[in-house]
């Protein structure tokens, strides 16, 4: 059967994720993925880490603090349809100017 396994680099972090061959055990069947996690990590972990007997949360403080801050950014970023529609707003107050309908 096939499963998920996970590489992790020297200090425990998911580096690479694999299909590999299992036994009815779990235990990898295939020789260059000896070594590789079995364990499926838990879902909302935003930088998954290994910690030798489970998947925990690596990002440190300051990396929570730099993501969060820049999907604020994003959020206030307006929509594709937004700016269209802004710009159709400002070329009809524009023409209704022009044509003095509006002062």
């Amino acid at each position: 059967m096939k499963k998920h396994v996970y590489e992790i680099d020297e200090r425990g972090f998911l580096k690479e994720v694999y299909l590999a061959d299992v036994d009815g055990e779990g235990n990898i069947l295939d020789e260059d993925k000896q070594g590789f996690i079995t364990v499926d990590y838990p879902s909302g972990l935003w930088k998954r880490k290994w910690n030798g007997t489970e998947w925990i949360e690596g990002e440190s403080e300051e990396e929570k603090a730099e993501r969060e801050a820049q999907q604020l950014l994003e959020s206030l970023k307006p929509s594709p349809s937004e700016i269209a529609n802004a710009e159709l707003e400002i070329k009809v107050i524009t023409m209704l100017t022009e044509l003095e309908v509006l002062q």
